[in-house]
């Protein structure tokens, strides 16, 4: 069975640059550090709140290397099983189910129904601490995806993964459609634009705030610029938001929203 949505994964190209933005700026800590020593590449897991993602840093990067985030990675107490049944529905089989490169569990790696890489671990450590208190940050809101195709979208992460329905919304003005979803602590967005194939796969990760103008200024003085045009209204017309990205460029959403989980 499927239990937790685990992290997204980020490939970077500096890892004390990285480190340095989501430790010193964002609050996170490092939960889990290991190496793959067949290509080596660093693996480290952060927390930022309670919400989790993976640094991955290749020391000998490809010259085609993709950077930013790469995939989606839940976890399962049986990973032979879950991954046959996901590839038996539809899911694209990229990555059988092996043991992971660092030594630490299992894995295996399929696509979802809109291209997104989703990445099944089974492992016996639980690297996930209590949510860490942060000045600025008061939740980890949710891992953003985009969902060309939003009815397959929708049966693959509620279906196929087990994970629960939260919140539907449809923006009228922008005709964007939004499906939330969450096991526990973590939510995934399933954001539908109504030109397909625009925004990255995976669009951001977001975090929840107090006011974003404060929260922008708080960032501002470490030194990490807001992206021009924000703060500006959500899009689901539900508070504000503001952008600030990671050194890699990956977009990093600040709302001022209530929970999601407790609306």
């Amino acid at each position: 069975m499927i239990y937790e949505l685990n992290h997204v994964g980020i490939v970077i190209r500096d890892l004390e640059k990285s480190l340095a933005f989501y430790q010193d700026v964002l609050g996170a800590k490092v939960v889990a550090r290991n190496v793959i020593p067949s290509n080596q590449t660093d693996v480290i897991y952060l927390q930022i709140s309670g919400g989790m993602i993976e640094l991955l840093h290749r020391r000998e990067p490809a010259a085609n290397e993709v950077f930013g985030i790469t995939h989606i990675g839940f976890m399962t107490d049986d990973l032979d099983a879950d991954y046959r049944a996901l590839v038996d529905t539809g899911g694209e089989p990229l990555v059988p189910p092996k043991v992971a490169g660092t030594g630490v569990g299992r894995l295996g790696f399929l696509r979802d129904p809109n291209g997104a890489r989703v990445e099944l671990l089974q492992r016996e450590v639980d690297v996930r601490t209590v949510p860490i208190e942060h000045g600025i940050i008061k939740s980890f809101d949710h891992y953003s995806v985009r969902a060309d195709d939003l009815v397959a979208a929708r049966d693959f992460y509620g279906l196929r993964l087990g994970m629960h329905p939260l919140k539907q919304m449809y923006v009228e003005q922008t005709h964007l459609s939004i499906l939330y979803f969450n096991i526990n602590y973590d939510v995934v967005e399933l954001l539908h634009r109504p030109t397909p194939g625009t925004g990255d796969i995976f669009g951001h990760i977001a975090l929840r705030v107090e006011n974003v103008d404060s929260a922008l200024d708080g960032f501002a003085a470490l030194g990490v610029a807001a992206e021009p045009g924000t703060p500006k209204p959500a899009g689901t017309g539900i508070g504000r938001i503001g952008i600030i990205r990671d050194p890699d460029g990956v977009k990093i959403e600040l709302l001022d929203r209530p929970d999601l989980r407790a609306l």
